[in-house]
């Protein structure tokens, strides 16, 4: 890491405005040709360029980077109608890109969220839900969904009472889930949604009762579908003000971009509601997503080749692109166990063909290693028929990858994709997995051996979408209850470089995203504590006081 300041680097070369008379040596004119709109000072701002670069100052015009470099530098682009903010020593970082999240799945039911990432007392969590009740409308629910566990909760880490969730808001219908594993619905909600002690479950799942057949207002597994079929449906508006609520908040964590990557319930309604936000220009969060099997025409070998062909991937948008297929590309390379057949297998392959001579970005998700060395196979044969490397097809997930499988992939010029939902294991699930626990992700091994990765979160069901949730568990090792869980850590600056600027390449915005350069989008965060100096098991409790996108502030405590 080092500091530079010379303004040869640092005035704009956009094309828009390469017409400036004024040489880069030069700084007597260059207030005159290239004032500012805004100019910020006196701060620490992390560029995250190739040299990972601290500055102390940064000049905007028309939504990028002018310049950077030192107060005195940056200065002489003020004009006299320029802003200007002192940052009084605050850090400042490119705008945090989520390569993979779950985006407009939990955008439609947001304003009823009560999210838990990262609290941990019982207490508090129990609170949150009485205060979000009070927000709500009569015949509302509350619903925590995801991104939380019990073993987070230092007074209180064992599982919730049916009296003890009716003490928090009697008539109140809540329900809470955890992960995909069970969830915990209070008498209000399994009474709105029939349920007594005489229902009777046939499924994969458990009513769970106690010995007197009582409920305990426990479900497991598809039981949970007895509750969440009750939850009211939401209306075209609320569902808008939702997404706003949604991308609101995660402005507050510093996130600028997000790439949704579909999953299971999304309808091609949920990208409506972007749709509808994009055209009236209250898209304030930028937005890639993928192609796939439930925004498409269906899930068949046939369906997807014939999808990728009547579609056209979008490599210039800014706002709300999709360029992308996945995260799952074909259904049954997503089985269990792994049993694929060749039929199956050559479908598969046949996929990837039509998604190279296309031009499509490939996102699959991949946890096993048996699957990922079969997955590259198919890719290997693609390679030469028609060249990937340049299509950035990614590998999601990587808990179980080998260094070997690590290797081909870099061989094939793919990328990595590394999320924090294991952020969410428990000590007690560690003991399953062993020592080979410990090394999911291999975050390590993968930036050791080379390879291109960038971080995202998985939210929001199995993970928390705050990113300094999954920059402090990368650097630290520690899960959500603050044990270690994690021995493949890197450097702050690795895991920030992934946050960002890897993830812009990722997204094929690399000439617009992903840090603080001259001519690059002036999206950032001003945080409240520095990156960089914080003790690393405060990394996760790091948080935005003011957000910037494309040069607008959409979020500010200042």
């Amino acid at each position: 890491m080092r500091s530079y300041s010379t303004l040869a680097t640092m005035i704009l070369t956009l094309t828009g405005l390469a017409a400036c008379d004024v040489p880069p040596e030069s700084t007597t004119d260059a207030p005159a040709a290239t004032a500012a709109d805004w100019i910020l000072t006196n701060g620490r701002i992390l560029t995250v360029d190739a040299n990972f670069s601290v500055v102390q100052a940064i000049a905007i015009q028309h939504g990028r980077v002018l310049a950077i470099g030192s107060d005195a530098e940056i200065m002489a682009f003020a004009g006299p109608d320029t802003k200007h903010t002192d940052l009084s020593g605050r850090a400042v970082v490119p705008g945090l890109i989520d390569n993979h999240m779950h985006f407009v799945r939990a955008a439609q039911q947001w304003y009823r969220h009560v999210r838990w990432d990262g609290i941990n007392s019982r207490a508090q969590a129990f609170e949150m839900i009485k205060e979000r009740a009070r927000a709500l409308n009569r015949g509302e629910w509350v619903v925590v969904v995801g991104g939380w566990n019990f073993a987070q909760f230092h007074d209180n880490s064992e599982l919730f009472t049916l009296s003890e969730l009716d003490a928090v808001a009697p008539d109140i219908p809540f329900y809470i889930q955890e992960g995909y594993r069970r969830g915990f619905a209070n008498s209000a909600a399994l009474t709105a949604a029939g349920i007594s002690g005489e229902t009777v479950f046939e499924g994969p799942g458990t009513l769970v009762k106690d010995d007197a057949a009582n409920l305990t207002g426990q479900l497991v597994g598809s039981a949970m579908d007895l509750v969440t079929a009750f939850i009211p449906a939401v209306t075209g508006d609320v569902w808008d003000a939702s997404l706003q609520d949604t991308i609101m908040s995660l402005h507050q964590m510093g996130l600028t971009t997000v790439y949704d990557v579909g999953g299971n319930s999304v309808t091609p309604a949920h990208y409506d509601a972007v749709k509808r936000a994009a055209a009236d220009d209250e898209l304030s969060m930028r937005v890639f997503y993928t192609l796939n099997n439930f925004n498409s025409a269906g899930g068949s070998a046939e369906e997807i080749i014939a999808a990728l062909k009547n579609h056209s991937p979008d490599l210039t948008g800014l706002r709300f692109a999709q360029f992308g297929y996945g995260e799952t590309v074909y259904r049954p390379m997503r089985a269990r166990p792994w049993q694929v057949s060749q039929e199956d297998l050559d479908k598969f392959q046949a996929i990837a063909i039509t998604a190279a001579e296309n031009g499509w970005q490939l996102n699959e998700h991949s946890q096993r290693d048996e699957k990922i060395r079969d997955m590259l196979s198919a890719f290997e044969r693609v390679n030469e028929i028609n060249p990937i490397g340049n299509l950035r097809w990614t590998i999601a997930h990587n808990d179980a990858i080998s260094p070997e499988s690590v290797k081909r992939a870099i061989d094939l010029g793919m990328v990595f994709a590394v999320h924090s939902s294991r952020r969410n294991v428990t000590p007690a699930s560690m003991q399953n997995a062993g020592e080979a626990g410990l090394h999911m992700p291999p975050a390590r091994t993968i930036h050791e051996l080379g390879g291109i990765w960038g971080l995202g979160s998985d939210a929001t069901t199995v993970a928390s979408p705050n990113p300094f949730h999954t920059l402090g568990w990368v650097v630290s090792g520690r899960s959500g209850s603050g044990d270690r869980t994690l021995v493949e850590t890197v450097s702050r600056e690795a895991a920030l470089t992934a946050h960002t600027r890897t993830n812009a390449y990722t997204l094929f915005r690399e000439d617009d995203l992903g840090s603080l350069e001259p001519g690059k989008l002036a999206d950032f965060a001003v945080l409240d504590r520095d990156y960089l100096t914080v003790p690393e098991e405060e990394i996760e409790n790091l948080r935005s006081i003011m957000t910037v996108v494309g040069g607008k502030v959409v979020y500010s405590e200042l």
